[in-house]
């Protein structure tokens, strides 16, 4: 599942990635408020954890703006600002928990666990085509009802295609879906894992069709 994660100390960020992704997360590293909320508007995150001290505004402006379009996504407040006022502030601001800096990295994993297990937005379901589904919250790929191995990118590729099924899925959507905003990916990455996943969803009775400069649409059939 994908997070975003606002983090603008440039030893910090990278090494709670590091920890997040050994946790089972795919996470996007932002260091600004308009670099968050322009990763927000772009991307569907499962949870946001947030820092409040940023170098272009108070973090607070990204909480705000989320509950202000009603979004319920869940936002864990990680900052140094550890005052009982703040807290509060934070807390009655929307956000659905706060840890206060230090911390340990186990427990930042705790509570974001457990903050999505709790929030307002549901659980994505099973994705299904012919013989093939994909549980995006469990992360399992199965034909027939068997679990297979599938690589991370092969399945957000996957599961894009799933959600579209039978309709145009935009190349530029894919491309998103793969890259992060720190590591751009290379210009045929989205080419090499479509034809990763033609060789393996074959046998099970679907084929991806390219529609040449658009997209991609997964359909039944050969």
């Amino acid at each position: 599942m994908r997070i975003l994660l606002t983090e603008d100390d440039p030893r910090l960020g990278p090494l709670l990635v590091q920890g997040l992704e050994r946790a089972g997360w795919a996470v996007d590293l932002v260091g600004g408020v308009e670099e968050a909320l322009a990763a927000l508007r772009a991307v569907r995150y499962r949870a946001l954890v947030l820092d409040l001290g940023l170098p272009d505004g108070d973090g607070m402006e990204v909480l705000r703006e989320l509950r202000r379009n009603d979004t319920f996504l869940p936002v864990i407040i990680l900052t140094a600002r550890g005052r009982l006022s703040e807290r509060v502030q934070g807390l009655n601001g929307g956000a659905d928990d706060y840890l206060v800096k230090p911390f340990a990295l186990e427990e930042l994993v705790a509570r974001l666990a457990a903050a999505c297990r709790r929030g307002d937005t549901p659980a994505p379901q099973a994705l299904r085509l012919g013989r093939v589904a994909l549980e995006p919250a469990a992360r399992t790929f199965s034909v027939d009802g068997t679990v297979q191995p599938l690589p991370r990118r092969e399945m957000m590729v996957l599961e894009l295609l799933l959600r579209g099924r039978h309709r145009l899925v935009p190349k530029e959507v894919l491309e998103e879906a793969l890259g992060s905003f720190d590591n751009e990916v290379g210009s045929n990455a989205v080419e090499v894992y479509v034809s990763r996943l033609r060789r393996r969803l074959a046998a099970a009775g679907l084929a991806i069709r390219a529609e040449r400069g658009l997209g991609y649409r997964l359909v039944e059939g050969p």
